[in-house]
């Protein structure tokens, strides 16, 4: 299958900006029942006159993403509208980039640093993380597309579905991206009862139930703000990876962003204001709300240095420096609501 026609089931848009991947089908990931013939005896037998007909197995029950994006790159006041570009599946902000499926969602941060970097790139004239972070997310999103199977036919060379690691697909897409810059990456899946989270550099991804954190991932640090980096010329790499298992339920809320929103908003704020727009019916709480809110604190945190407190404003004291206020960076928001197929 094509980039183009990929492209065509990833990203659905809807009005307002709001996206939802929107699945053909679930033949590859959702169960099939199976029924059991009843053999009967070779020979008359005592145990023939008591056995039941076998009934149909029942379902096992697997996860899905409603997800919603927002992003703003530090050069505009003016959120991107997200949508991916021929030919890649993933989505640019700035020099951040990321992917949205049913079933997995990534965010790279594009280390701005490297933009002035003469002589190993993209392009001639110097090196370009932001290429670098849209290849990555786009190589991640291509390698979980080989496991949607709409044809009917399964690749038999590919590794059972709900075995897949994120720090593999990590792998594989930094095979196929190894150029030059340097960028941080998140990656999660979820599948039957289990969200799969890999993790280098200072992304983030909290999970939220009922109202409370029940898990949120650490920033791999070097040193204070030279965070763990993929690259070229990094001495990281994905065996660097952090991995996590987390049990899931339906209802679960995922908040995955780049470090644009963490250094800006504390966790007890992430958690209240995913609290504020979570309906009591989470059947219909809108994931994009959420990702919007979300932004806009980190957005109004970013553009105060003169009264705004904020988690790199605490983290950079700790360490001697002074410091005011937020940190203006490229933000990437994501919001995965855990649903049933």
């Amino acid at each position: 299958m094509s980039t183009r026609q990929a492209t065509k089931y990833i990203f659905t848009r809807v009005k307002n900006a709001k996206f939802r991947y929107i699945p053909r089908r679930f033949h590859a990931f959702k169960p099939t029942p199976i029924l059991l013939e009843k053999k009967e005896p070779q020979t008359p037998s005592i145990l023939g006159l008591i056995d039941k007909p076998f009934t149909q197995l029942p379902k096992r029950k697997s996860f899905r993403f409603i997800t919603g994006a927002s992003a703003k790159p530090k050069s505009t006041d003016l959120p991107i509208i997200p949508r991916p570009v021929d030919p890649y599946i993933s989505i640019q902000v700035g020099e951040d980039a990321f992917f949205q499926r049913y079933d997995s969602m990534g965010v790279a941060d594009g280390v701005g640093g490297w933009a002035d970097v003469k002589g190993n790139s993209f392009i001639i004239d110097g090196a370009n993380p932001a290429l670098y972070s849209l290849k990555l997310m786009h190589y991640a999103g291509q390698e979980l597309e080989k496991y949607d199977d709409f044809s009917g036919e399964i690749d038999l060379t590919l590794p059972d579905y709900n075995s897949v690691s994120p720090k593999d697909i990590l792998k594989k897409s930094y095979e196929l991206v190894n150029s030059d810059a340097k960028k941080e990456n998140i990656v999660g899946s979820t599948t039957e009862d289990e969200l799969r989270i890999a993790n280098i550099g200072d992304c983030a991804v909290m999970v939220i139930r009922g109202g409370e954190p029940i898990f949120r991932s650490e920033e791999q640090q070097h040193s204070f703000n030279f965070p763990f980096q993929l690259g070229t010329v990094s001495r990281d790499s994905p065996n660097d990876t952090q991995t996590f298992t987390v049990k899931i339920q339906e209802g679960d809320i995922v908040v995955l962003g780049s470090d644009g929103l963490f250094d800006n908003v504390f966790d007890e704020e992430i958690v209240d204001i995913i609290a504020t727009h979570t309906h009591s019916n989470i059947q219909i709480s809108d994931p994009q709300l959420m990702a919007d809110a979300l932004l806009q604190k980190a957005r109004a945190v970013a553009e105060d240095n003169r009264y705004a407190t904020s988690p790199f404003q605490n983290r950079a004291i700790q360490e001697g420096f002074y410091y005011q206020g937020g940190k203006v960076d490229d933000m990437t928001v994501l919001v995965g609501i855990i649903r049933y197929l």
